[in-house]
């Protein structure tokens, strides 16, 4: 009992000397085009001809929490949207159960959650995280036109992803280089989602990040949907590191 007591007193004091928990939360901005085919039990569509999707805003929410026990993960929390919306002209379309011909609306919403756990291999002027992420999409599209009306589909998948995060800082600059992202590949299908970005931090760790996010999202008949779409665009946050 007396060693016991002891060594729980010993990691009590190692606890709190130790660094105290922190994290980070970041507000970011997108500005995405898509480019690809999407088919949902019929023929594949070019996304920008023939169902005109193009540049639309979104948004991005990012949250980290890391503490200083080296047993447990460190926890990531994403929400981002994918949104777009068109009009276009197809000839003999299968989308669903109708074909479609001639002039068509289009519109695809996706919600995308990450759940991540992750470790710091290293963490100094080099930092590197590596962790297992559990992806959630939940995604509704319709194709419609006034002859035949809306044909529309919706799903939702989780996904296991590799997670991995590595930045390098420059000493006195405020300044740090960053890729972050996931990915998974199995049998035709693929799906990453990777940012490249700069960062500026000013003061008491708050800072501005920029650069580019690209989402590969490749299905091969899932749920009747096949697809090969790259989303691409500018990303900028407004980031507190704490």
């Amino acid at each position: 009992m007396k060693y016991t007591l002891t060594g729980a007193l010993l990691l009590t004091a190692s606890l709190l000397r130790a660094d105290v928990a922190g994290g980070e939360i970041s507000l970011g901005y997108l500005n995405d085009k898509p480019s690809g085919t999407f088919a949902y039990k019929g023929n594949s569509a070019d996304v920008e001809k023939n169902f005109g999707w193009g540049s639309e805003n979104s948004f991005v929410l990012k949250g980290y929490i890391e503490h200083p026990i080296p047993v447990l993960p460190n926890i990531r929390a994403v929400y981002s949207q994918l949104s777009h919306s068109g009009n276009g002209t197809v000839t003999n379309l299968k989308f669903g159960d109708k074909v479609y011909s001639g002039q068509i609306a289009t519109n695809v919403d996706m919600d995308i959650v990450d759940a991540t756990l992750y470790y710091e291999i290293l963490d100094n002027w080099l930092n590197l995280d590596l962790g297992l992420n559990a992806k959630y999409i939940n995604a509704t599209t319709y194709v419609q036109n006034d002859l035949l009306g809306k044909s529309d589909t919706d799903f939702s998948v989780v996904l296991p992803t590799l997670y991995a995060k590595a930045r390098i800082d420059i000493p006195m600059s405020g300044l740090s280089f960053q890729a972050e992202g996931d990915m998974i590949t199995y049998d035709k299908n693929t799906l990453y989602d990777l940012y490249l970005t700069t960062r500026y931090t000013f003061t008491l760790g708050l800072g501005l990040e920029a650069g580019v996010k690209m989402v590969k999202l490749k299905l091969d008949d899932v749920e009747d949907i096949t697809a090969d779409i790259d989303f691409k665009g500018v990303y900028a946050a407004i980031v507190w590191d704490f």
